[in-house]
Parts: structure tokens; sequence; C-alpha cells
């Protein structure tokens, strides 16, 4: 039960907060009836007492509209001052957010732009700039304005301006211009050029000109010794057919020779092929590589390998004799006898068994295997 005392100080105070338009107003208030005047004491009245009465008469209570309305004041009272708590700390979170968005705003600003402008000073320093041949400034700066495009007001904006986004940009660019340049001369001098330019045949003229001329002069000398009486007909042609096998043995020899000289020219070709890729894969930003340019040294290279190509084969070859009339004679004489027997074709000469005599002895230490080089 609300006091008379509140209830009428509620009501008093919800009247002056209405003339003044201030406060809460009390919807359901209206009037709290104020005890009647008692009439002015009469000292000629006289008052009946009852039994068991007189004395202390207790004030009149208010009712229960009264205390409803008090209940519902007091109600609105306390509504109005929770909502303007409320409001104080709504007031205050708003502003510390508004705070915090700002300063979040302030920083990813300035680390977008600083990242930015780290890429920019990288790029020039490597002579690139806005519009270059690899497109690698407008697919950074993209990438960074991407990123900051895409951010949501105080999400973490560490990762997406740091300057990983630079290297991984360039590294790319960077790999795919090397693969590129790699490609475009592979393209023109093949993993097979020098061995296609210099196979196993390049040097068979040359070998085959060396070859038939010692076999020429090694006949030569052998028809010149049976011209001159050094060699009985049998002789001749038992050293005729050594000199025809020795030929092969002979070209067997030089191809070796030959294809030596060939390995070294090839690969001498291929370590200044490897050399140009690896300059392809050396490549950054700042040097210059020319494909062409690289395929047009090699194959200059070739050019003049191939003009000094007799020169080193027969550089090879040196001095070397295939054939020796003196050996060849030897041995057909020490198979076939040093003389025909009387009435042979060449009858007895004196000469002739001087010559006969002398292939002996210049043979006799000549193993029976021994080849004719």
């Amino acid at each position: 039960m609300i006091a008379p005392h509140i209830a009428s100080w509620a009501l008093s105070k919800n009247t002056q907060r209405n003339s003044n338009n201030e406060g809460v107003a009390a919807t359901a208030v209206t009037s709290i009836a104020t005890p009647k005047k008692q009439k002015k004491h009469n000292d000629n009245e006289r008052v009946l007492e009852t039994k068991g009465g007189g004395g202390y008469v207790p004030p009149p209570q208010p009712t229960p509209k009264e205390q409803a309305e008090a209940r519902e004041w007091e109600a609105q009272q306390e509504f109005a001052r929770e909502e303007k708590r409320q409001a104080a700390i709504d007031a205050k979170a708003k502003t510390d957010k508004d705070a915090a968005d700002a300063a979040w705003m302030s920083g990813k600003n300035a680390a977008y732009q600083g990242a930015q402008s780290s890429a920019r000073n990288r790029l020039n320093s490597l002579g690139i700039q806005a519009g270059d041949d690899y497109g690698l400034y407008s697919s950074i700066m993209g990438k960074y304005d991407t990123a900051n495009n895409s951010l949501q007001t105080g999400a973490d904006y560490s990762g997406a301006f740091s300057p990983n986004v630079y290297e991984e940009e360039i590294g790319s660019a960077r790999s795919g211009q090397r693969n590129k340049y790699a490609t475009a001369f592979g393209q023109q001098i093949n993993p097979y050029y020098a061995e296609d330019t210099f196979g196993s045949t390049a040097d068979d003229a040359i070998l085959s000109s060396i070859l038939d001329t010692q076999y020429g002069d090694a006949l030569a000398d052998l028809q010149s010794a049976r011209d001159r009486g050094q060699a009985t007909s049998s002789v001749y042609e038992r050293a005729l057919r050594d000199l025809d096998t020795g030929r092969a043995t002979a070209n067997t020899e030089l191809q070796g020779m030959g294809r030596g000289v060939l390995e070294d020219i090839v690969g001498d070709i291929n370590t200044r092929r490897q050399g140009s890729l690896d300059n392809a894969a050396a490549w950054d930003f700042g040097s210059t590589y020319d494909p062409t340019a690289e395929a047009n040294r090699i194959r200059n290279y070739a050019s003049e390998r191939q003009s000094q190509l007799e020169g080193d084969v027969r550089g090879a070859v040196g001095g070397k004799q295939f054939f020796d009339i003196n050996s060849l004679l030897g041995k057909a004489k020490a198979r076939v006898g040093s003389a025909s027997a009387p009435g042979s074709d060449s009858g007895s000469n004196a000469l002739l068994d001087t010559f006969a005599n002398e292939a002996t002895r210049n043979n006799t230490n000549v193993k029976a295997n021994e080849g004719i080089f």
C-alpha cells in the first residue's frame, strides 16, 4: 500500500511536469481526492464517545485506484531513467565504433597507399612503368585495388597489402618471360642441332679423299717397284692384295679419327647452346635477351666450324701413313719367295736378287701378324 502523502506528492509532481512540458506524462492519473475539510470545531458541540473509543483517529487511506495510479507513475519514472541510461550507453558505443572505424580506415588507407608506393618504386628501379610490355605494373596495382575494394570495415588488411603480393606477381612474370625466351630460342636451335649439322657422315668426303690419296700413292709405288724389277709378278699380286685389305683397315681407323673431331665440335656447339639457355634462365627485368640473336650466334659458330672441318680432320690425321710399301713388298716376298725359279716370267736377275735380299733383311724381325701401318 502506498502512503497517502506519497500519492499526493506524485500527483503534485506529475501536475507540475505536465504544466512545464517536462518528464513523463502519467497516462492514467487524473486526480487524487483530497479529504473533505472538517467543519470548524464547535466548542458547544458534544461528541458522543463509543465504548472503547476516544483518542487517536487514523488519517484516511488512498483508494486502490489511487495506489494503482501511484505505482504506474513510479514505473514510468523508472522506465524513463532506464531509457536515459541506455541512450547514454548507445551513444558511447556509437562514438567508440565511429572512432574505431575511422582509425581502421586511416590505417587501411595508409597500408594501401604504402603498398602501392613501394611497388611503384621497386618497379621503377627495374625500368618498369605503367603500360609495360609484361603487363606487370597493371597486374600488381590491380591486385592491390581489388584487395582494397573488397575489404569489409574492421577486417584484417595486413595480408591484403603484404609485399608478398609484389613478390608473387613479379616472380610469376619473371618465370613466364624466361620460359618464353627459352622456348623461342629452342624453336630455332633444337637440342639435336649440333648432331644434325655434324652427323657421322659430315667428314666422309674428307676421309675418303685422304684414303684415296694414300692408296693411290701406295699403288703407284707398287707398280714402280714391279716396273723396276723390285717385285716379281707374284710378289706384286700378293702385295696388291694386301694393299686392298689394308685399305679397309685404314678406312676404319680414319673413321675413328674423324669421329673424334666431330664429337669435339658437337660437344662445343652443345655447350654454347646450353649457355644460351642458361642466359635465358638467368634473365631478369632490366636485362636484355634476344632469342634470335642467340640462335644466330650458334649458327654462325657452326658455319665457322664447318669451314674448318677439313683442316681439323687432316690435322687429326697428321702425317700418319696407312700404307708402307717396303712392308707390303717384304711380306709378299716372304710368302711367295724372293726369287723366281728358272724359266719363270721374270727370269734370274741380279738386280732383283739384290732388292729381294734387302727386303728379306728388313723384314727378318717382322711378326707374321703385324699390321700394315
